[in-house]
């Protein structure tokens, strides 16, 4: 099966952790893709032009096409601008400065075309601070559709740096929303479940993610109660939950948020992740 690997990359993003994150979805896999289609989310320094230079010249059976936008628009724009590069309709997402397994793809391939009915497939993902060995915590999702389904009414049912889907699913329910904040991907999650498609994971850990120090306080913000209390609003237009789940929803996000750092790390990781 071919398919395409689309990434975005902004200017204030690492160079090393870039070239990491590349190498691990060309150089290392034991299933190599047919394209990697990089957006270059306004302006970036050379050296990312450089390590992506490099990295085509050790892989030549892999195109590397690259999308440069004069200014900043954001992660949705990005992945909307580069879904029409992308030549094959199997798309599998990874971010700039995360690592996949080196067996990610061969093992969601054999998934896929075992399961021909599934539009999305993810895996589980381990959370690292600065070495891969440094393992933080895990996230591990629900597997099959119907618990996905009941999972998209409380928390995103997917990790999204690990997902592949059908092109043409996508671009059927609209792409990435840009008006979500950064919960594009799980309003898309909600799109693709409320048009019939089905959705998987499998519980093998494809790709590690690094967090970083300070993760917790940073994804604990104000801007996410706007964007959240959005989503309970779009899940209830779609019938995914009652009024009283959506009160639930909003009341637990402002619990979240407001809590001390000691206890949402606490949170963190024994209600958010297992």
């Amino acid at each position: 099966m071919e398919f395409s690997v689309l990434m975005s990359v902004y200017g204030k993003d690492n160079a090393d952790d870039f070239r990491e994150a590349l190498k691990s979805v060309t150089l290392t896999q034991t299933k190599k893709p047919k394209q990697v289609v990089i957006v270059q989310d306004g302006i970036v320094p050379s050296s990312i032009d450089e390590i992506i230079d490099d990295i085509k010249n050790q892989t030549s059976e892999i195109e590397i096409t690259v999308l440069k936008k004069e200014t900043n628009q954001g992660l949705a724009s990005a992945l909307n601008s580069g879904l029409s590069l992308c030549k094959y309709d199997w798309i599998a997402r990874m971010d700039s400065d995360d690592i996949s397994v080196a067996d990610r793809f061969e093992k969601q391939i054999a998934f896929i075309e075992n399961n021909i009915d599934v539009a999305v497939l993810g895996g589980a993902i381990a959370e690292f601070e600065n070495e891969i060995g440094d393992i933080q915590s895990e996230r591990h999702v629900e597997l099959i559709h119907e618990e996905i389904t009941r999972m998209a009414k409380s928390r995103t049912p997917m990790n999204h740096v690990s997902v592949m889907y059908l092109k043409s699913a996508v671009l059927a329910v609209g792409g990435y929303s840009e008006d979500f904040g950064k919960l594009e991907d799980y309003k898309l999650w909600v799109d693709l479940i409320a048009a019939g498609y089905k959705l998987a994971n499998i519980d093998d850990i494809v790709v590690n993610v690094r967090v970083g120090k300070g993760f917790i306080e940073r994804r604990s913000n104000k801007r996410e109660i706007q964007d959240w209390d959005m989503l309970q609003t779009y899940l209830l237009k779609n019938n995914m939950i009652t009024k009283r789940k959506a009160w639930v929803n909003k009341l637990y996000i402002r619990v979240f948020i407001y809590m001390p750092a000691w206890m949402k790390k606490i949170a963190y990781k024994t209600i958010l992740r297992r």
